[in-house]
């Protein structure tokens, strides 16, 4: 009988494929690893799918049990907690180049201070999310596939939209984890 379940980024597989998986996540790893000057710190099980480009200015701090999916780009500084899933094709962009003073074109222009995402801890990015400036992802949010980020999102709610914007509470019927309601 055929499943319908795929396994899961940190399912256990037959010892030789499990110690072949552990080496290309390691050297994934190391690859994300050589940051030049920026500061890398990361937890237990840390997933890089193929074709991340990590390069944040100044640093990025993974938490424990996150699995990027492919394509994932990042050129700002991050700061991710526990148990965080971000899909395939997912950017966190920033440091964008002023436009308001009409005597410099936009190219002459140097690009405004260091962006910082945050995303909490028990996230779910779904496919194509775009990540913009400065911008805080509550604990236990869900944002939508497509998804443009522009401002702070709040924890336990699923998020969605061009811009995003809380849709709905993720547990409606329950208190939130946290104490909060």
């Amino acid at each position: 009988m055929l499943k319908s379940h795929q396994p899961g980024p940190f399912r256990a597989y037959p010892w030789p494929l499990e110690r072949l998986r552990s080496m290309i996540r390691y050297l994934r790893l190391q690859r994300v690893n050589k940051l030049g000057s920026a500061k890398l710190s990361y937890g237990k099980s840390i997933s890089f799918a193929r074709g991340a480009d990590v390069r944040p200015p100044r640093f990025i701090e993974l938490g424990h049990h996150i699995s990027f999916g492919k394509n994932f780009t990042c050129e700002v500084d991050t700061r991710i907690g526990n148990n965080v899933l971000i899909s395939s094709n997912v950017s966190f962009i920033g440091r964008d180049h002023p436009f308001d003073d009409s005597s410099v074109t936009v190219y002459e222009v140097p690009r405004v201070d260091d962006s910082l995402v945050e995303i909490g801890s028990d996230v779910l990015i779904g496919f194509g999310t775009i990540v913009i400036g400065t911008t805080k992802i509550g604990d236990g949010c869900i944002v939508g596939a497509g998804s443009v980020v522009v401002r702070d999102l709040p924890p336990y709610t699923v998020c969605a939209g061009v811009p995003a914007k809380p849709i709905k509470a993720r547990f409606p019927d329950k208190t939130q984890p946290g104490g909060t309601s």
